[in-house]
């Protein structure tokens, strides 16, 4: 009974993993236009919470696959999974427009159990990047770039899709202190871009659009350490060190440029220009460093971040966008009143607060665009079973309308499950 049980359950996660594969991810803004989209902070909800840490994070119910040397912190015969999703409204503004829009998706799904005493892994599934846009520019009889001979216009730029990563890992305990550890990644996922150019004073005029499918396809990889020492009796310090990358990622383009004629009676008729398909092209990620710890007792924990990635060098063919170096600070703490008193189940919350400030990487109006914000979160720990469910909220600000043209005001909210069972225990009793 108890092994059917797992079976099923195990069988539901394995469908959830499919899922989170295939789906159709929604997501909207401004910036995404730039390099290969959107690179949304790692972690699940818990480092969310706290402001993205994940570096030096290292606890036996949570995988933090951001940093791989934390695998080996499994229980001897333990199987964790952490399962989320995530809502974001983001408020757009401007010298002389305001927008908002609202989004919601499966944000991860992730799997981890002990090999060994001192031998961990973990896969899963976890965005890499999002595309998601759609800008209107207007030249109407009042504008100084209006053209008479060609009359009003309208630019509509629009752009779907983003890169999902699959990563499977492995993490060792080389001594009692010292774990290391690795990520092969699979990168994979389609982006389309599309540019149309409307004239608007002339109802059946071939109108143009461009339209551009990006599809990636290849393997990355993340390498981790990770330091622990235990100071005094019941506090530790963990040390982390992740980096990776510096590859040059395969994808192919499929570009169609055609004129689009619309009737009176809302008919329309297409006329290719022109069909590109380039295969075996590069795009280049650069390579990337981070820094962090944690400092943890039985109430508290507290920890940095710093991460930097060089972009300025990076290739991106059929695009113009000008890269820029990124770098990030977060920093978080976590509070739980008192672990053991289950009487009090307000006392046993984990009660979290964070936040973090930094450069994207990539430049508007020659410009870079600051990003930074501030979060909380809390962890609810389910009676009689090792299960949390974890809850953050994030708001953030980046650009601004002086340097950027567009400020974007963002509220992410992260819903996960951590589950934090034991699997390979045969009970002693039916």
């Amino acid at each position: 009974m108890y092994k059917k049980r797992h079976i099923h359950v195990f069988i539901v996660l394995l469908a959830l993993l499919s899922v989170t594969g295939n789906a159709q991810t929604t997501f909207n803004s401004p910036f995404s236009l730039k390099g290969i989209g959107d690179l949304p902070h790692t972690g699940v909800p818990i480092n969310s919470a706290l402001g993205g840490l994940t570096i030096g994070m290292r606890q036996k119910g949570n995988i933090d696959y951001t940093n791989p040397a934390s695998y080996s912190t499994r229980d001897s015969m333990s199987f964790v999974f952490n399962f989320g999703t995530q809502g974001r409204g983001s408020f757009l503004s401007s010298q002389n427009s305001f927008a908002k829009s609202y989004d919601l998706n499966l944000n991860h799904l992730i799997f981890s159990f002990p090999v060994t005493r001192h031998l961990g892994v973990a896969f899963g599934f976890v965005p890499y990047s999002y595309t998601g846009y759609t800008i209107r520019e207007k030249v109407l009889s009042d504008d100084p770039l209006y053209n008479p001979d060609v009359g009003e216009l309208e630019y509509l730029f629009q752009g779907e899709g983003g890169v999902t990563r699959f990563f499977t890992g492995a993490s060792l305990e080389l001594f009692d202190h010292l774990s290391v550890g690795f990520n092969l990644d699979y990168l994979f996922g389609e982006i389309k871009k599309t540019h149309t150019l409307n004239f608007l004073d002339s109802p059946g005029t071939l109108n143009t659009r461009i339209e551009r499918r990006t599809i990636v396809s290849d393997f990355s990889y993340d390498l981790g350490l990770q330091y622990s020492a235990r100071i005094g009796e019941n506090n530790r310090l963990v040390i982390g060190l992740v980096g990776g990358n510096n590859k040059k990622i395969n994808y192919s383009v499929e570009q169609l440029d055609y004129s689009i004629a619309v009737t009176s009676g809302g008919k329309s008729y297409n006329d290719t220009i022109r069909y590109l398909q380039a295969f075996n092209q590069k795009l280049s990620i650069p390579f990337y460093i981070g820094l962090g710890f944690t400092f943890t007792n039985e109430k508290w924990l507290f920890g940095m971040d710093y991460n930097y990635q060089d972009w300025s060098k990076s290739a991106l063919p059929y695009s113009h966008d000008k890269l820029t170096p990124a770098y990030s600070i977060r920093s978080g703490v976590q509070f739980t009143p008192n672990p053991r008193d289950f009487r009090r189940y307000w006392k046993i919350i984990h009660y979290r607060l964070g936040g973090h400030y930094g450069n994207t990487y990539y430049e508007v109006n020659n410009h870079p665009v600051k990003d930074f914000g501030i979060s909380f979160g809390a962890g609810f720990p389910i009676p009689l079973s090792r299960t949390t469910l974890n809850i953050s909220w994030e708001s953030g600000w980046r650009g601004s309308i002086e340097q950027n043209y567009v400020k974007e005001q963002y509220n992410i909210i992260n819903f996960g499950i951590s589950i934090n069972s034991f699997w390979f225990v045969k009970r002693k009793y039916k």
